[in-house]
């Protein structure tokens, strides 16, 4: 298929970026579009979020100092065409994880860290103006945790677990549409954990985890000559994740979900001339509306987001920046004896993506 697509700053390889809230869970937002792209191609991207997120023990005096430390993290990928009808591409992302690190007052030292890793491979096959796709991804995770206010801990060794992924596009060159709709499965783990509880350290054991299934449905299309409009619709099925180790000693588990979360994007983009375009986007997911635990210390934001992109001949390189606000949530443990609230936080998340054609 000939793809002739605005060449953009769309950003999508930050739209899916969030903090420790409901769907924030996501890092990468498990994106896939380099398949649908054309030729040899090699895509880098760097993303940095820095977060501020404090708020007020229910003392009201006692601040909670930051809670959630400055991350970053790198997605690659990697296309070809194997034929004039099918591609192959390799996507190595971090599809989800989480950092919580209270530094004063009542959940002062407790920390938690959620890691994941997944390398995907994927397929294509295209049938005049539909492409569909699909593939395997091999994904690790791995979850630590310290609760002083429960004398708690918990240290995991890191799992390798299989999911699928299968979607299919449907194209429009000539007025530069793209609509695709891509499926990604829950991936279950079975982790190894060693666990203490108020200085005794407990035999080894196993702790089951899954991470969500997901939809992602992708849009643009051509609103006036060299302008574009796309934006993301993206569901998650984050009730599939809980961490509930066996002797967790507080009343709730570690960390749960009490409902799924779908998050929005809009943009529009520009190209100035042969070499240069720009973009501006906005986000949005609803918070979940209830308590959090302490790993939990937002939900639900806003983000606005500017990018530009430079086209070479060979390489593009595209910078994108990302205001997010963040949701407002009343972290809890001990069945409610102990709260603290959290408002009015706020994340910057600023990304470098370059692109080489072979």
């Amino acid at each position: 298929m000939k793809r002739t697509l605005i060449n953009i700053a769309i950003l999508s390889t930050i739209l899916g970026t969030g903090m420790a809230q409901a769907g924030g869970w996501d890092r990468s937002g498990q994106d896939t579009s380099i398949i649908l792209k054309e030729g040899s191609l090699l895509e880098v991207t760097s993303v940095s979020v820095n977060p501020k997120v404090t708020g007020i023990y229910n003392s009201g005096t006692a601040a909670t100092g930051e809670v959630v430390p400055n991350y970053s993290f790198t997605t690659m990928g990697f296309r070809t065409d194997i034929s004039d009808d099918m591609s192959l591409a390799i996507i190595q992302d971090t599809p989800f994880g989480a950092e919580v690190k209270w530094t004063g007052g009542t959940f002062n030292g407790t920390e938690a860290t959620v890691t994941s890793s997944a390398t995907t491979v994927l397929m294509s096959y295209d049938i005049d103006n539909v492409t569909v796709y699909g593939g395997l991804k091999n994904q690790s995770f791995t979850a630590n945790a310290k609760v002083p206010l429960a004398g708690y801990t918990i240290n995991s060794s890191t799992d390798q677990s299989l999911g699928y992924v299968f979607g299919a596009a449907f194209e429009r060159p000539e007025i530069a549409m793209r609509v695709a709709l891509t499926y990604h499965s829950k991936v279950s783990h079975d982790v190894s954990i060693v666990e203490t509880t108020s200085g005794t350290t407990h035999a080894a054991t196993n702790l089951s985890a899954k991470t969500p299934e997901s939809f992602n449905l992708d849009f643009q299309t051509g609103v006036a000559e060299n302008t574009l409009l796309f934006g993301t619709i993206r569901s998650v099925k984050w009730t599939q994740t809980l961490l509930d180790p066996p002797q967790y000693p507080l009343a709730t588990p570690l960390k749960k979900f009490t409902q799924d979360t779908t998050s929005y994007s809009l943009g529009l983009g520009r190209k100035f001339s042969d070499h240069w375009s720009g973009a501006v986007t906005y986000g949005t997911e609803s918070a979940e509306g209830v308590a959090g635990g302490p790993l939990g210390p937002t939900d639900g934001y806003s983000k606005m987001g500017l990018g530009v992109t430079y086209t070479g001949e060979k390489a593009t390189i595209t910078l994108g920046m990302q205001k997010v606000n963040l949701g407002d949530v009343s972290s809890e443990a001990g069945g409610g004896a102990y709260k603290a609230a959290m408002a009015n936080n706020t994340a910057t998340v600023t990304a470098v993506k370059v692109g080489y054609k072979f």
